[in-house]
Formats: structure tokens, sequence, C-alpha cells
């Protein structure tokens, strides 16, 4: 009983401090006028749930702090990326734009409920393994370590190809529909939510080896969303009717990297 009363106290309080977080983030966005800063609480929300869960829990055994320093890194470097794309813009991002004209005078009201607290609870989702591996007590063994070496390759992976469009897009001729072809990108469409994918997937395979099976939860679902919800999808849909994405399309693969015999661009 002492048991599920301690589990039901640690959830509540873990998604009043998630709702809470995301609250403050729909401030800021009502003060900047802009939705987009939503995409900036992402990678940062991973991380408060890393170490509000350890510390809820009172556990930081080893497992637990290393778990939650990949996390840390995986995050941090996806908040300055996504920040530093964002804040450039003196306008708020299409999507967002096209959500608040949709919906008219409930736009903040529906923005809130749809967009920040939707997002909270998908942080909450995806966090799963983080949070199943902050329940544990087990020392790493070597499954733990085989999922350590998974997130770190797919968190470097996801790294180098955002820096790789990155440089493409600085240099790229304003206007031009050019396709980025080269480095990894050469071998896969998404090479970046291929990497962030193999990350989640990482991070599971440490929560299954200490037995934390509910991890898989987060891995699924972050796979779902990237290739059937608002990753890939939205992406391929932008590039609809451009020539030469259409003929990157027909000889690049879509989200796992193989082999490409036709030279980049």
């Amino acid at each position: 009983m002492l048991m599920v009363v301690g589990i039901a106290l640690f959830w509540t309080a873990l998604i009043l401090v998630v709702m809470s977080y995301m609250t403050l983030w729909y401030v800021l966005a009502l003060l900047t006028k802009r939705y987009d800063v939503v995409d900036s609480a992402w990678g940062l929300g991973f991380i408060l749930i890393a170490w509000i869960s350890l510390l809820l829990r009172d556990n930081f055994g080893v497992t637990q702090v290393i778990s939650a320093a990949l996390v840390s890194l995986w995050g941090m470097r996806l908040f300055i990326h996504i920040a530093k794309r964002n804040w450039r813009k003196s306008t708020d991002d299409s999507r967002y734009e096209a959500l608040r004209t949709k919906w008219g005078q409930g736009a903040n009201r529906k923005a809130y409920i749809n967009i920040f607290l939707l997002q909270g609870t998908l942080l909450l989702a995806v966090s799963a393994p983080v949070i199943a591996i902050a329940f544990s007590k087990q020392e790493p063994n070597v499954i733990s370590c085989l999922g350590w070496a998974v997130w770190l390759f797919g968190t470097a992976f996801e790294t180098v190809a955002d820096r790789q469009l990155a440089t493409f897009l600085k240099i790229r001729p304003k206007g031009s529909h050019q396709i980025m072809d080269h480095g990894l990108w050469h071998y896969s469409r998404h090479p970046n939510y291929f990497g962030e994918i193999t990350a989640w997937w990482g991070a599971a395979v440490v929560a299954c080896s200490v037995h934390g099976w509910l991890g898989v939860l987060g891995a699924a679902t972050i796979t779902l969303l990237i290739t059937k919800v608002s990753g890939i999808p939205l992406l391929e849909k932008r590039y609809d009717g451009n020539p030469a994405y259409e003929a990157y399309r027909k000889r690049t693969s879509v989200l796992i990297p193989l082999p490409n015999t036709q030279k980049p661009n």
C-alpha cells in the first residue's frame, strides 16, 4: 500500500512540475506573441524530468546519474540548436501562424491546451526510459553499457547532421531550391531524426537492462511522432512539387542511412 501511495505521489508531483514548466513557456509565448518558443522548451523539458525524477526518488546511483547526464547532453544540445534557429527569426514559425489564423479569437486558449499542455504530456511519455531508470536501484551491467553507447552514437549522429544542414543553409543562395544531399544527408533524407530515434532506443535499452520495461514506451512514442505525425511527414509535404527534392527522394533512403551510389549534386 505504501508503495502504491509513493508511486502516486511521485507521478502527481512530476506532472505538476512539468505542466507548471510548460505554463511558464506559455506565458513567455504570450509576452513575445510567438508560439514557437515551445520548440525551445522541448530539449530543456527532458533535462528537468530526468533530474526531478531522481530527486523525487532520492536515487542518485551510477546508472541513474549517467543516464540523467546523457539526457542533459542531448537536451541542452537540442535546446541550443533550436533556440539559435528560431530566435534569429523576426516572426513566428509558419506552422503556428497557420494555427493562430485557424483558431481565430480563441487562439491563445487553444494554443495553451493543444500546443503547450500537449507537449508537456508528450515530454512525460517520451521520458519513460529515464523515469523507469529512476525507479531502479540496479548497478550498471553489460546491457546498460551497450544502451549508453547507442545513446551516445545517436546523439552524435544527430549533432553532425544538424551542423551539416546549418552550414549548407548558410551558404545556399537566397531563394535557391538546391537540396542538401551531402555528408550524412547523402545516405538519409532525415539523418537528424535517425539520430534522435536511435538515441531514445539507446535509452530504452538502458531502462530494460534495469527491468524498466516501461522505457520502451518512450522510444516507441518518439519513433511514432517523427515517422508518422509531426516530423518527417510535415517536412516531406513541404517539398511536394519541388523537382530537385523529388529526384532526391527517389535516390535516397527516407530515414535509415543506406548506400547511395549516385554522387551528391
